[in-house]
């Protein structure tokens, strides 16, 4: 079945066209409707044919859903990514054709979306513009194997390129020229001088401001172009957005979402200058070891007695993403052998599978008994599609594709990152859209770039994702 579109404004039309446009748009909003409820019953073992019987029992009228359901199946099958034909082992992984059909797929429609200037999204958007998505997204670029000017997606990591050294503030350019009025604004309101910002990477006009997290993403992008070639300009802008990093950390050795020291960190900030600095210092730019040493030393103050991580030394419950990505802040700093690792891999071992049963982020009260008991979880092969959404959800699984990998050198810790791809991999294509991107009331570019680059991982195009 094909559905007609017009593109002429509705208030245009005749009563006619009107009424044909409106019977077009609820025929496909039954079709998504029907679409959705085929990929849920698929996943527990039902024929397309079998539901279509099922559901034509719910409804008034049986011949219109199953002709329906009939053109679902003929514009596109569901996928049951659960039963496709997977090679999880570590050292021969390999994708199934129908994934890597939708990663490329993703992967355009990320391109599609950029701005003529390199950016993501809109003035209009939460964190529309910001040089850290800009960064994520070009880190998922390098991700499938390009670089700037180079490859499949070359020219858009070009653009990219050019889009965050353009958001890069540098007080010796700054010098003698008018400053932008929103930098203005913001160096009053958070008390800040034009030094204390030199080298900081961050769209001061766009909403949900939070300038040290894109700083973050988008000199860890920097780092790692710095890893595809030498360009001079490149290594410049982030040698100074890593001296900020630096001027930056506060005297508990973490950070916050501004660009200056603070009286309290918090844990997601801090992991993401951490990853930051490594990408840093593998590129060749100096970092001082005291401060990878105190950001270590705050990472593991923020450390449950389960082995998870809290938001902040203050206290706190346990979170699955963000000890994900303490993991990963850890094995940055160097730690990859150390218990605090070792316990928290127990921690995401025992809470992620039965989060992806419960859907939440934070373990209901009958789970964390479970937990209590010793309840085996790890022998439950059977991966469960969350569902409601989960607490961050794609910007843990990030975490997680980077900490597991990095971690699979032995027999046993390459199991471990098995048996997370077998429940990872299949979860996060399931909840990818028709239109190829992973969608988000924060930031649809960011989640996407955070699942392909998660979903990439283990073919190490990119000096970052090297085990």
């Amino acid at each position: 079945m094909k559905i007609r579109r017009n593109k002429r404004d509705t208030t245009s039309r005749s009563a006619d066209e009107k009424e044909v446009a409106e019977f077009e748009l609820r025929q496909r909003l039954a079709i998504e409707r029907r679409r959705a409820v085929l990929s849920a019953l698929a996943f527990c073992g039902v024929s397309t044919g079998e539901a279509a019987e099922l559901i034509a029992k719910i409804g008034e009228n049986e011949t219109s859903q199953r002709k329906e359901l009939e053109d679902v199946a003929d514009v596109e099958a569901a996928i049951d990514w659960f039963r496709e034909d997977w090679n999880f082992a570590a050292d021969s992984f390999a994708l199934p054709p129908t994934a890597v059909k939708a990663i490329d797929a993703s992967l355009e429609a990320l391109a599609a979306r950029q701005n003529s200037d390199g950016s993501w999204g809109s003035d209009a958007e939460l964190f529309g513009r910001d040089p850290g998505v800009a960064g994520l997204c070009g880190f998922a670029f390098l991700a499938a194997g390009s670089a700037p000017g180079c490859g499949r997606f070359g020219d858009e990591l070009e653009k990219t390129v050019g889009y965050v050294l353009s958001q890069s503030f540098s007080l010796g350019e700054a010098k003698g020229a008018a400053l932008d009025a929103n930098l203005l604004n913001y160096l009053k309101e958070q008390e800040l001088t034009e030094s204390d910002v030199d080298g900081v990477i961050a769209n001061f006009a766009e909403k949900g401001r939070k300038p040290m997290y894109g700083h973050g993403f988008a000199t860890l992008f920097l780092a790692a172009v710095l890893g595809t070639g030498e360009r001079p300009e490149i290594r410049e802008r982030t040698r100074a957005a890593v001296d900020l990093i630096v001027r930056a950390q506060n005297a508990d050795g973490g950070w916050r979402y501004e660009p200056k020291r603070v009286p309290v960190a918090d844990l997601s900030v801090t992991t993401c200058q951490l990853s930051a600095l490594r990408a840093a210092k593998d590129a060749g730019i100096f970092v001082p070891n005291a401060t990878i040493e105190k950001a270590m030393a705050y990472v593991k103050r923020c450390q449950n007695a389960d082995g998870g991580f809290r938001y902040m030394t203050l206290g706190g419950p346990s979170g699955i993403a963000r000890t994900a990505a303490a993991i990963l802040a850890l094995q940055a700093g160097g730690a990859d052998d150390s218990e605090a690792i070792a316990t928290a891999f127990r921690y995401l071992e025992k809470a992620a599978p039965l989060a992806s049963s419960v859907a939440v982020n934070r373990l209901k009260e009958e789970d964390s008994a479970r937990l209590g008991k010793g309840a085996d979880v790890l022998n439950d092969d059977v991966p469960r599609l969350p569902t409601t959404r989960i607490e961050y959800y794609f910007y843990g699984e990030f975490y997680a594709a980077l900490a597991y990998w990095r971690s699979a050198r032995d027999a046993a810790s390459k199991e471990r990152w098995a048996r997370w791809a077998r429940r990872a991999y299949p979860n996060l294509l399931a909840r990818r859209g028709d239109d190829g991107l992973w969608r988000s009331n924060v930031s649809t570019d960011a989640e996407t770039a955070f699942v392909l680059c998660a979903l990439l991982t283990p073919f190490e195009r990119a000096p970052f994702f090297l085990r």
